[in-house]
């Protein structure tokens, strides 16, 4: 979220977020399209701060408007916008999948092959296509490692920005016991307090992946800090799923990378209860703290919720419901939400979808993962690192709700997957004075 600064300027912001919202567009298609890229990046989690943009012309497609824009701009520069790579021909099927999916769930619905293309259902499955182009249009956008390092810096302002905002909403509370009430979700809009946990988790993750390739001692120490507000949002956020995230990517982390951060594990895990606020241990406590050991009614909801799907899946175990359809069936309660994406996406778009979902999980987390094995230079191993260490808390997270269909949740890993595949393009190019040595080898032997 973009902070208030009290010089009587906020009712400003909006004008002045739409005035650089029209010059962004215009500089994407005209000069470089990375612009739109660096515009996007700290705006992504900020869910409220883009819906300040909502009463302007297009203002409500702020992501999709300017992310055309780079495509334009890509096209006529003579760029493809779908680089080749390793995630390019899953994540294209996927999408293609998805939408036959949607067709599906209209036919289920209203008995009608063809969506309402106001609908609700349309939109949230455009939403989520877009993400999946950021992958391609932040690989082919950015194009050196200086503008890798850059959108970078702009993406970790945006999170400093972010999380300032949460501190001062929560830092005059009493946290000795505690509260439902006491949740705050941040800027993170309708992906509510659990969605914010999950991106703290997942930016921590990513953080403490990348902070060790960093060339600078003081650029170590700066990611560092920042993964640290980062978990303080996470605790605060009083989510078990979060901790519960957070916990399984720094195990990750530290298994292949940190040993050092294994042995801090070690340490927080024997004096937790001695260290964190009171409302923190009775929030992690409470799950069966229930006279016999049962569930808390949370946890106990999510299990019956979870039993009634998988009858659900029944109906068509191979294609499923239809995508976007779980909220628009009743359910128990009358929920609609599963509350563990997995199970959501098997009802939704049944075994043939769940499975190239995962596919497309473990395709992100090992190009993430093999790039910090084999990269040359340290900080593309960082970003391959960092991107990895995401889809782990990512892919956890998921088990307990939907925190993969927001883009103010999920947004930045795609950012991230762009450049990755951007970094393994140039892994693997030729230095250029290479490049040189073998064209002017090829000429001599023409000549002779």
């Amino acid at each position: 979220m973009i902070p208030t600064i009290n010089f009587g300027l906020s009712g400003y912001i909006p004008d002045v977020l739409y005035i650089s919202y029209i010059i962004v567009v215009l500089l994407s298609i005209f000069w470089k399209p990375v612009a739109g890229i660096y515009y996007l990046a700290p705006l992504l989690p900020a869910q409220t701060t883009r819906d300040r943009l909502a009463d302007y012309p297009l203002g409500g497609s702020v992501v999709t408007v300017v992310l055309l824009a780079v495509a334009i701009g890509l096209l006529r520069r003579g760029e493809p916008l779908f680089p080749k790579s390793r995630l390019r021909g899953v994540t294209l099927f996927y999408i293609a999948l998805t939408f036959v999916s949607l067709l599906l769930g209209t036919l289920f619905l209203t008995h009608d092959i063809f969506p309402d293309w106001a609908d609700s259902r349309f939109i949230d499955w455009r939403n989520y296509a877009t993400m999946f182009m950021l992958v391609f249009l932040t690989a082919a956008a950015v194009k050196t490692t200086k503008e890798m390092k850059i959108l970078l810096v702009i993406i970790c302002f945006g999170v400093l920005m972010f999380n300032r905002s949460f501190y001062n909403e929560i830092s005059g509370q009493d946290f000795s016991s505690f509260h439902e009430d006491e949740r705050n979700e941040s800027g993170s809009g309708y992906a509510g307090v659990n969605g914010f946990a999950a991106f703290e988790a997942q930016t921590a993750a990513f953080l403490i992946g990348l902070s060790g390739f960093l060339e600078k001692r003081k650029h170590r120490w700066t990611a560092l800090a920042l993964a640290g507000t980062s978990l303080y949002c996470t605790m605060f956020s009083f989510s078990r799923a979060g901790y519960i995230s957070v916990g399984v990517a720094l195990l990750f982390l530290g298994i292949v990378k940190y040993r050092k951060l294994l042995a801090l594990m070690a340490v927080f895990a024997a004096t937790w209860t001695t260290i964190v606020p009171g409302a923190v241990y009775e929030r992690v406590t409470m799950t069966t703290n229930n006279p016999g050991g049962e569930l808390d009614h949370s946890s106990e909801t999510r299990v019956n919720l979870w039993e009634e799907a998988f009858d659900e899946v029944k109906q068509n175990p191979v294609l499923g419901l239809g995508f976007n359809t779980y909220a628009y069936i009743p359910h128990l309660s009358g929920y609609r939400d599963s509350h563990n994406i997995y199970v959501k996406f098997l009802v939704e778009t049944g075994y043939v979808g769940i499975a190239i979902f995962l596919a497309l999980l473990f395709k992100y987390f090992n190009c993430g993962l093999q790039l910090f094995r084999k990269a040359q230079n340290p900080f593309h191993a960082g970003l391959g690192l960092g991107l990895a260490g995401w889809v782990v808390a990512a892919m956890v997270g998921n088990m307990f709700g939907d925190r993969f269909t927001y883009t103010q949740v999920a947004g930045y890993m795609f950012v991230f997957a762009g450049m990755v595949l951007r970094a393994w393009q140039m892994e693997l190019e030729p230095p250029a004075e290479l490049e040189d040595e073998a064209e002017s080898d090829e000429l001599v032997a023409q000549l002779a």
